[in-house]
């Protein structure tokens, strides 16, 4: 490990993680195409997943080791945030494409649909109740992550960090569980059309990513104890939180669209409203298919359709 002093930037020596990482890579993805082939092997992902877990933390632990030892430049600091930003910006791209292929099919339902969204069959989950708290939660967990940071900036090492990350950990924790929970309880799966599958795919990302970014805080709690940060030197936690923030940004707009909006509940709570007397001035030209799907036996009065718009 040796810095050019006549050079801005610090040029890593030959390392093995890279390689490993790959290698591991690989043979996640093979063991994931097996087992969607339902021919698993055990063995391949274990020992993917054990190399992966052992070459990440060693990558990590050098590069921990570098910046304690100086080699990172103010020039070298402003190109890791970069990096972070831009692989946020990748991650945004990734989550568009998602809300992309929901939109695509929920504003325009075609006859395989049978014209309405949520397709026929699909009972849609209750906005206002599980997704509800776990948007309270993430909410939440954005501003105790917060709050570490401005202590952190503050000098505080002892009390308000510690207390502000163990409390978004708790959070991260908590909505993974009630998302697996949701997950057992729902009527319909990822093969139940499109919408099951652009639900479970949006909703099970952003989970994973709630996991990675979990796992991230956790790792800058250990960091913390151990004296690592300062008030201006923090980078690592402060790239945290902007993946976090991402991840908190991205759960709102979710639970909106996918839940409230397109969910056919929004719909619903405007009918209600107006106890069904909206259609002579709101929706005299609008076809069926517009109305949010709801079973025929559990129908209310006021949102049966009138026969004259049904023609």
């Amino acid at each position: 490990m040796n810095r050019n002093p006549y050079s801005r930037y610090y040029v890593p020596g030959p390392s093995p993680w890279p390689f490993f990482v790959g290698i591991s890579a690989n043979g996640l993805a093979v063991g994931l195409i097996l087992w969607l082939h339902r021919s698993p092997s055990y063995l391949l992902m274990g020992m993917s997943i054990s190399c992966m877990m052992l070459s990440t933390l060693s990558w990590w632990r050098d590069l921990i080791r570098e910046g304690d030892m100086g080699f990172y430049t103010r020039f070298v600091i402003k190109s890791f945030r970069d990096g972070v930003a831009l692989f946020i910006l990748s991650e945004v791209m990734f989550f568009f494409s998602f809300f992309w292929a929901f939109f695509h099919n929920a504003l325009s339902p075609s006859c395989e649909l049978g014209m309405r969204w949520p397709p026929p069959g699909i009972r849609t989950p209750n906005p206002s109740s599980t997704s509800l708290f776990e948007t309270g939660l993430l909410i939440s967990s954005g501003l105790f992550v917060t709050q570490a940071h401005k202590s952190m900036r503050l000098k505080d090492y002892d009390v308000g960090p510690f207390i502000g990350l163990l409390m978004t950990i708790l959070c991260g924790a908590v909505f993974f569980l009630v998302q697996v929970r949701e997950y057992y309880w729902n009527s319909y799966s990822i093969a139940d059309s499109v919408y099951g599958s652009v639900f479970y795919l949006l909703t099970g990302f952003h989970g994973a990513h709630v996991v990675v970014g979990t796992i991230w805080l956790m790792v800058s709690l250990a960091r913390l104890w151990r004296g690592e940060f300062s008030s201006q030197r923090h980078f690592g936690f402060e790239a945290c939180i902007w993946y976090w923030h991402f991840v908190d940004v991205v759960w709102v707009s979710l639970w909106f669209v996918v839940y409230v909006w397109f969910g056919g509940w929004l719909y619903m709570w405007w009918f209600k409203m107006w106890d069904g007397d909206i259609y002579s001035f709101k929706y005299r030209d609008l076809k069926p298919s517009w109305y949010a799907y709801i079973q025929e036996e559990h129908c209310p009065s006021w949102y049966k359709v009138p026969d004259w718009l049904k023609s």
